[in-house]
């Protein structure tokens, strides 16, 4: 199994210095120059985003309440449960509004690579994807007739060419095209 646990997933700082991000799985893991991206972040304070040029950005919140981003001058708000897309190569500023919150990102370069996340809620089977990330404390999925318990935060990589259902919990279910 592909299973991938929070603790093993890569500890990096914010390009910004302004935190952490644990990266769950990337085109060039733990290196720069990537053409796609999925990293945990926690934000526990009002900050500014990490500039990344020609980066489409995707974000979910999967621990915490809402959080009001302005890219730009627009204003953004990345409610939980939802996906917020908005530039990664915008000014980009986050206020907390029910104080700290763990967001998923999914960050794609323009042009390289595509990726779409949505959050799965409904218990079933699962379209294909690249991988799942655990948004709930506890989900419950089966693998190709195989139950797998993941935690929260912890990821189940190369499910693009498993069958799988959504027993209990919810997931970000993540596509990529490469």
């Amino acid at each position: 199994m592909a299973v991938q646990r929070f603790a093993e997933h890569l500890k990096m700082p914010w390009p910004n210095g302004r935190g952490i991000s644990y990266e769950i799985a990337s085109a060039t893991p733990g290196e720069p120059g990537w053409t796609w991206r999925v990293a945990i972040a926690p934000v526990p304070e009002d900050c500014t985003f990490s500039h990344f040029e020609n980066v489409h950005r995707q974000l979910l919140i999967i621990s915490g309440g809402e959080m009001v981003l302005t890219v730009g001058g627009i204003t953004v708000v990345c409610k939980p449960g939802e996906v917020a897309e908005f530039a990664g190569d915008v000014v980009t500023t986050a206020k907390l509004t029910d104080g700290p919150i763990v967001d998923l990102n999914l960050m794609t370069v323009r042009g390289k690579a595509l990726g779409v996340m949505t959050h799965c809620t409904q218990p079933g089977a699962l379209p294909n994807s690249e991988m799942l990330v655990a948004v709930t404390e506890e989900v419950e999925i089966v693998v190709d007739g195989r139950v797998t318990n993941l935690s929260h935060q912890d990821a189940f990589l190369d499910a693009h060419t498993k069958q799988i259902v959504l027993r209990s919990g919810s997931v970000a279910h993540i596509t990529l095209a490469k």
